[in-house]
């Protein structure tokens, strides 16, 4: 069946992408872009693409990545919402991107994010967090000269 990885991310976006990772918020696809911005194609094409940003969470990902919605309205889906400001939101002034997702990375899918898609979009990071079920601790990223690298 494979395990679930968990990402966490929050990251400034290029100005000519913001309104793209406004449309992928909101249930657009990869694939509504390719002709856009034609570095997608492959990635666009990989089975769980759409689980960025939008795959919930696992419940084998840390307790802490979400707390109960309670009071009116509860019972409706989504029944969580994400912790420290991990809500998927794209601020369109600022270009401030955060989401939590996870997904069966069988294909590598997060790392050809990585790689084709988040650093071409972005200007900065102020958090990548990446966490495999069965791991005790995250492995963080960062930005640093037009690529997505481990931390330390």
């Amino acid at each position: 069946m494979g395990n679930y990885t968990g990402l966490r991310v929050k990251v400034t976006v290029k100005e000519e992408y913001r309104n793209m990772i406004k449309e992928i918020n909101q249930d657009g696809s990869w694939f509504d872009f390719v002709d856009k911005y034609p570095f997608l194609n492959e990635y666009a094409r990989l089975y769980r693409a759409e689980f960025i940003p939008r795959g919930a969470i696992a419940a084998y990902l840390p307790d802490d990545w979400e707390e109960p919605i309670t009071g009116f309205g509860a019972s409706k889906y989504p029944m969580y919402k994400a912790t420290d400001g991990f809500e998927r939101h794209i601020d369109l002034n600022t270009g401030l991107w955060s989401f939590q997702c996870s997904l069966k990375n069988e294909n590598n899918e997060i790392e050809k994010f990585f790689e084709d898609v988040l650093c071409k979009i972005i200007e900065s990071s102020d958090h990548i967090e990446y966490l495999y079920e069965a791991w005790k601790e995250s492995v963080m990223y960062e930005f640093l000269d037009g690529k997505i690298i481990k931390r330390g």
